[in-house]
């Protein structure tokens, strides 16, 4: 859209693939580009069964022909580095490569009401270490408020200073404090009801409801007085004919989502299970089948409200992270490794069958806390996290199996 006369900034964060809202996100996002910019604070990537089947096609499609400018985010950071299109509109300050060059453009500038705004963004080291080192390879994450002052520093120019940031509302209020030059800051990363906006510094920082529920937005007068607020979106849209193709794709994928993958049996129906329990059950199933100790960590697990058929939209949101298993070199001290791995504050506690763990030997795990938390080589086994998961809810056996067990691949060495 050339020539449009920009009067302020319509952001999102934190949507987590969230398609199954997707047509009133878009036709919001479609009217809002006549006369704002629109932004988003990261972690558009991952969450729910649509990224699972689609693989983030959809998400990088209305990132790249909806935004204007957005930030990294942990959750698919991969696609911010590796596609093009969504790469040339990504910003953040303080993420380099191994020589400290900027691995994505410092800053956007732009127009807004007569006035030269520039906008970027950055990422929390909360969020940084979420990202799977095998996704940053040698990269490194340096100071925000430091970034920020270096660019401040670089662009005297500028009247009006915007921060998308993956770091937190509570981080987000102390940055700005800390950083004079800042007008607005939309924050995302926290998954919290706080969403402002709260004044701090000369700023104000506003987020918007996640997962596609809603926004936020601010006007900028013309003398350069900032407004900004958080909105809700209708529970319904219709997205616009220029999106047909999106919103096909989108309901091709809601199609496979709704296959029933089998009843849920009795323990698990009609409730939200458990995490630690269910995980530990399906420890217990993986160990009985593949005889080998096992280890899960609660936090690949999220809750979801289970009827008495599992379909794959259940699956998925039980499990939304795609977690391969695998097998690895465990620990010689499983005491000291547990300590570690519960004081880290990116994970939670473990699943272990059997509940007292052998020292040394081989383990079965989740690629995530092998590259994670242990060290040696890692063996992939061809298994799903999820799949596993689908084994403890649906014990019946399946056409064509005569048993609902997982096997692992006996290639692996």
């Amino acid at each position: 859209m050339n020539g449009r006369q920009l009067t302020g900034i319509t952001a999102t964060t934190d949507v987590h693939s969230s398609l199954q809202r997707a047509p009133a996100l878009l036709a919001h996002l479609h009217q809002a580009r006549r006369r704002h910019l629109v932004v988003d604070s990261g972690d558009w990537f991952e969450g729910t069964g649509y990224h699972q089947l689609g693989g983030g096609t959809v998400e990088r499609q209305i990132l790249t022909r909806l935004y204007d400018v957005v930030a990294p985010g942990n959750h698919g950071f991969a696609n911010y580095l590796s596609d093009p299109a969504l790469h040339a509109i990504t910003v953040c300050a303080n993420i380099t490569g191994p020589d400290g060059s900027p691995v994505f453009r410092p800053v956007h500038r732009t127009t807004i009401s007569g006035r030269r705004v520039a906008v970027t963004g950055v990422m929390g080291a909360d969020a940084f270490d979420a990202v799977r080192t095998v996704q940053r390879p040698g990269l490194q994450l340096a100071d925000p408020a430091r970034a920020l002052l270096r660019l401040a520093a670089d662009h005297p120019d500028v009247d009006d200073w915007v921060l998308l940031s993956h770091a937190g509302f509570t981080h987000d209020l102390a940055l700005a404090a800390a950083v004079p030059h800042l007008d607005l800051v939309f924050a995302g990363h926290c998954h919290s009801d706080h969403h402002g906006p709260t004044p701090a510094g000369r700023a104000m920082v506003v987020k918007g409801h996640e997962r596609a529920c809603g926004y936020a937005r601010a006007d900028l007068a013309p003398g350069g007085s900032w407004s900004a607020g958080h909105h809700r979106l209708p529970e319904t849209g219709t997205a616009p004919p220029a999106l047909a193709d999106i919103t096909g794709r989108i309901d091709q994928l809601t199609a496979r989502l709704t296959e029933p993958l089998g009843a849920i049996d009795a323990p698990w129906a009609n409730r939200t299970p458990d995490r630690h329990r269910l995980l530990t059950d399906v420890a217990r199933y993986l160990h009985h089948q593949h005889h080998l100790p096992v280890v899960l960590s609660d936090s690949g697990l999220r809750p979801a409200r289970l009827g008495t058929t599992l379909t794959r939209a259940d699956l998925f949101a039980l499990e939304p992270f795609a977690n391969q298993l695998v097998v690895a070199d465990a620990p010689g001290d499983w005491s000291a490794w547990l300590t570690r791995h519960t004081a880290a504050h990116l994970a939670g506690p473990v699943a272990t069958w059997p509940p007292t763990l052998p020292a040394g030997g081989r383990v079965l795990t989740s690629d995530y806390l092998a590259e994670t938390f242990l060290t040696g080589e890692r063996r992939p086994t061809g298994l799903m996290a999820a799949d596993a998961v689908r084994a403890v809810l649906t014990p019946a056996p399946r056409a064509g199996t005569g048993a609902s067990a997982l096997r692992l691949d006996r290639t692996t060495p």
